[in-house]
């Protein structure tokens, strides 16, 4: 276990009759950033993967890259490298939710051995021992049947009813039952997304307030905001018309998971990772992660780090006033065992990366 996985998220729902009237979010995880001051950039680049067991190589790689924007080297020569690691994490990350997590919640066989197999072959692919079409070959038959440019065709809600009524595997039959729980079905327009910056645009947003509060409690122009994979495809033609015909926060957010592995098992994916250099002696790198958008700041005073700031996804979607406050806001359970499911739904739709608990309490 290291550092940063110490400490866990308490998901306190307050039930007022059948309806929710607020929620408690408190977290006990240490800010690991507060460490790395004083330390050198070596010794930055060898804490940094010790620190962090969940996304340990973006949190890595986004070291790496936010040192050598503030010493204002040119990026190395296995960025591409550094991609594809990062790229492979990011799959397996979004597959041990589809064939594990999910299928746990909503009482469905899980998928180990498949899960297995998958998560070897994508680190071997990650260290560049395998080619991703070793993965995609597999991906594209046990789970969308098609291949990944017809998926990528399907482009309404009813194509994708039809998709997953006529297809048996597991991502497909976890979509129909997602779709089936009236779970964090919203107004369409209470949820506000991140933008998938780059690192300039990072740095823009939240320049001069690279704090331990800021840390802790992130907000884009004075308001809570979500990252993730649905902020990632904010324009899909599908997801906004799955968003827009069902107002399912779940359903949306899990199928953003499975656009964003189809995306990079494609091989046509964007960059993940970003850096630039504000100043002398500053860095700010961003990194897309399956969880959200992942900020590093560093400044450095010659090769000794003055101030660090690392900014995950968790603290974006579980802001007090975030995501996952949102999603509670008016929903209503019929007990406190049905109350305590949607709010579990609601939890892992947006997937901490520390362990959390939910708790149900009456006003």
């Amino acid at each position: 276990m290291s550092l940063a996985d110490v400490g866990k998220l308490s998901l306190v729902v307050v039930r007022n009759g059948d309806s929710v009237s607020a929620t408690e979010i408190r977290s006990t995880r240490p800010m690991a950033a507060q460490i790395l001051k004083g330390k050198t950039a070596a010794q930055v680049l060898q804490v940094v993967p010790l620190l962090f067991s969940v996304c340990g190589k973006a949190q890595g790689e986004a070291a790496s890259a936010v040192l050598q924007a503030a010493q204002q080297r040119d990026m190395p020569a296995s960025a591409a490298a550094m991609e594809r690691m990062i790229a492979c994490e990011a799959m397996q990350e979004h597959l041990w939710r589809l064939l594990l997590d999910w299928p746990k919640l909503l009482e469905m066989p899980q998928q180990e051995q498949r899960f297995a197999r998958w998560y070897a072959l994508l680190r071997k692919i990650g260290a560049g021992e395998l080619d991703m079409a070793d993965f995609r070959q597999e991906f594209v038959r046990d789970c969308l049947g098609m291949t990944t440019a017809e998926w990528q065709g399907i482009d309404s809600y009813s194509a994708l009813q039809t998709w997953w009524r006529e297809n048996e595997s597991q991502v497909a039959q976890l979509l129909s039952a997602l779709d089936a729980v009236a779970c964090g079905r919203a107004d369409r327009g209470s949820v506000r997304l991140l933008p998938a910056w780059s690192a300039a645009q990072a740095n823009s947003a939240c320049s001069g307030r690279w704090d331990a509060a800021f840390s802790a409690q992130p907000d884009w122009l004075g308001s809570a905001a979500e990252t993730g994979a649905w902020a990632y495809h904010a324009d899909d033609v599908l997801l906004c018309d799955v968003w827009q015909k069902t107002g399912s926060m779940a359903l949306t957010r899990l199928l953003a998971r499975v656009l964003d592995v189809v995306e990079m098992a494609s091989g046509n994916a964007v960059a993940r990772l970003d850096a630039t250099s504000p100043a002398a002696g500053e860095g700010v790198a961003v990194v897309r992660t399956a969880r959200g958008v992942l900020l590093h700041r560093v400044l450095l005073d010659g090769d000794k780090v003055v101030d660090y700031a690392i900014i995950a996804p968790t603290e974006w979607n579980f802001h007090s006033n975030g995501a996952f406050a949102q999603d509670m806001r008016g929903v209503v359970g019929k007990d406190e065992e049905s109350l305590k499911k949607l709010a579990q739904i609601a939890a892992l739709s947006l997937d901490p990366c520390v362990a959390y608990e939910v708790e149900i309490r009456n006003a």
